[in-house]
């Protein structure tokens, strides 16, 4: 049945039908104007990459050769560049300084003064955005200048630009000590550092670990359930560095209301296994009847590092009543590696997850190419 009727318009009466005819050719219009715009937009931008491609090939070849060459006569090359070409080497010198080091790059960044980057990070650290800050510090952390950072009207205002600060100061030998980089980085931070942050991070610690340990005493309960908990894998890896630390706050952390948090302060303490407040049988009772079973796994690893007869006395009896599976694991495991010193006894009690345990080891054994066999 077709639809009929008169549809006024404009002081006119015009049949439905028109209208709806009208209205299909404009759409069919519309999708046939899109679809060649969107050919022909794939068809230039292919085409562009293509060129792209040849363009980088050939500047690949020439900055490779004069940077190894005896005279690389960067400014030279560089007024010869178009600024297509300049973008391109620009590139190809991040991705450069990003694998090499020492003398190697030393000539790379030179091109990257001649193609003007420090004086650019300046400016985007002065009037740029976050990303533009940050890639600032970026390229002046690959080129080892600093004098940039220092010259800008410029403070880092999120966690990711402190790391950043405190990598390229770090990296420059820009540093009055370790120290100063820690509480660059530490300041005012309350979340979480990303990879290059914790990695700083754990730089700056290891060089002054006291310090470290001093400023996570005083600042931890500010600090989030993530950064603690990042700060905890650090001071776990610090490990016997750290003599005259109070570890009262590592304990505590054992307290938190965050299960990460817990499980990351057993991981550090299995760095202190000489401290004797960490012997009390009412601290292990507790810690060891976690709730979580991910934090019993972490403490069972805790006693497996401390490795003497006491602990792992307390080890095997906690996992006699373990009925967590990768808990469980987890504890025979850290038992096994330390089978040399416990009871006879132990692979009777633990049954089928210690022969699970034994065997895996004995997998890694062959693998790392050692000699020898894993009783079971």
């Amino acid at each position: 049945m077709m639809m009929q009727g008169n549809v006024a318009l404009f002081g006119q009466t015009v049949p439905v039908t028109v209208i709806l005819t009208v209205l299909g050719l404009l759409v069919g219009i519309g999708l046939v104007v899109s679809f060649a715009l969107t050919m022909g937009l794939s068809s230039y931008l292919a085409f562009v990459a293509d060129r792209r491609e040849d363009v980088r090939s050939d500047l690949q070849s020439e900055l490779l050769n004069r940077a190894f060459g005896e005279d690389p006569d960067w400014d030279g090359w560089v007024d010869s560049l178009s600024d297509r070409e300049r973008h391109v080497v620009t590139e190809l010198l991040g991705e450069y300084l990003r694998e090499l080091n020492g003398s190697e790059a030393e000539p790379l960044r030179d091109l990257g003064t001649v193609l003007g980057l420090p004086k650019q990070a300046q400016r985007d650290l002065e009037r740029g955005h976050m990303y533009e800050r940050l890639q600032a510090l970026t390229w002046l952390i690959r080129l080892k200048q600093p004098e940039p950072y220092f010259a800008a009207s410029y403070e880092p205002s999120t966690p990711a630009e402190q790391a950043a600060v405190a990598r390229l100061l770090y990296e420059t030998d820009a540093l009055a000590s370790p120290a100063e980089g820690l509480e660059i980085l530490l300041a005012e931070a309350s979340q979480e550092f990303s990879v290059f942050g914790q990695d700083t991070l754990f730089r700056l610690a290891s060089e002054a670990p006291d310090e470290m340990f001093a400023l996570a005493i005083e600042r931890y309960q500010t600090w989030s359930p993530a950064l603690l908990a990042q700060v905890l894998l650090v001071c776990g890896q610090l490990g016997t560095s750290i003599r005259a630390g109070d570890i009262a706050w590592v304990t505590a952390s054992l307290d938190h209301e965050d299960e990460g948090v817990r499980a990351a302060a057993a991981r550090a303490l299995g760095s202190f296994g000489w401290k004797p407040q960490l012997r009390d049988s009412m601290f292990l009772a507790r810690s060891t009847a976690d709730p979580s079973s991910r934090v019993r796994g972490a403490v069972y690893e805790m006693l497996g590092e401390w490795g003497d007869e006491e602990a792992l006395t307390v080890l095997l009896y906690a996992l006699v009543s373990e009925d967590d599976p990768r808990a469980l694991v987890r504890g025979t495991n850290a038992l096994v590696r330390r089978r040399d010193r416990i009871d006879t006894g132990a692979p009777a009690i633990l049954g089928p997850a210690w022969a699970w345990s034994s065997e895996q080891a004995s997998y890694d054994t062959v693998a790392r190419g050692r000699t020898g066999t894993v009783e079971g």
